[in-house]
């Protein structure tokens, strides 16, 4: 789904030229969007961050088609490339985020990988930001952040490592601390963007 009528024909023809995707439906903004979900059931849903026309933005509509729709993957197709939209998009609950600048085959990729619960980010995203110490994480601190994406609450991590949920708080601190992360949906994001481990 995108706002940009041109944009819409461009991946009309990309996804019709390959065997391996059935569009189901279009939509020009999110009440259409997510009315084609709801008709539909899409696999993957493909969105833009910016909705001309409409009340809400791409994380909005994401959430809330994920909320409603779970079994629906969304993979963002933006003309954005700051680092922070793509975290908000996992945060969102994303599965890809995709560069409008990228080649149309990054796209397809994106959206094939997430149609079997895998996630893409491009190029343009992937960079690691400064004072993020990716090779500093410890193995139990990658667990506790694989453990936090699949949407695990403390206790259940701890029950799962066999720890106590202090040190569950305390390696969870160190994981936000070490990737510049505010909130643990962030250091999550940030993990699915620098690939740190494979979603659930």
């Amino acid at each position: 789904m995108d706002d940009h009528r041109m944009v819409v024909l461009g991946l009309r023809t990309l996804f019709h030229n390959r065997p391996e995707v059935d569009v189901v439906a279009y939509a020009h903004d999110a009440e259409e969007a997510i009315a084609a979900c709801r008709e539909h059931s899409p696999r993957v849903a493909v969105l833009d961050v910016a909705l001309e026309g409409s009340a809400i933005d791409g994380f909005e509509l994401c959430r809330r088609i994920r909320a409603d729709l779970p079994a629906v993957d969304v993979v963002f197709y933006t003309g954005l490339d700051e680092l922070g939209v793509a975290e908000r998009a996992f945060a969102a609950g994303a599965q890809g985020v995709v560069s409008k600048g990228d080649s149309p085959g990054d796209l397809l990729k994106a959206v094939l990988l997430a149609s079997r619960g895998r996630s893409f980010t491009s190029p343009a995203f992937a960079a690691s930001a400064d004072g993020r110490d990716f090779q500093e994480l410890s193995p139990k601190q990658l667990t506790v952040l694989r453990l936090l994406a699949q949407g695990l609450e403390r206790k259940e991590i701890a029950e799962q490592m066999g720890i106590g949920e202090e040190t569950v708080k305390s390696h969870t601190t160190e994981v936000r601390r070490k990737l510049g992360a505010r909130t643990s949906a962030q250091a999550v994001a940030i993990g699915l963007i620098n690939s740190l481990f494979e979603p659930a």
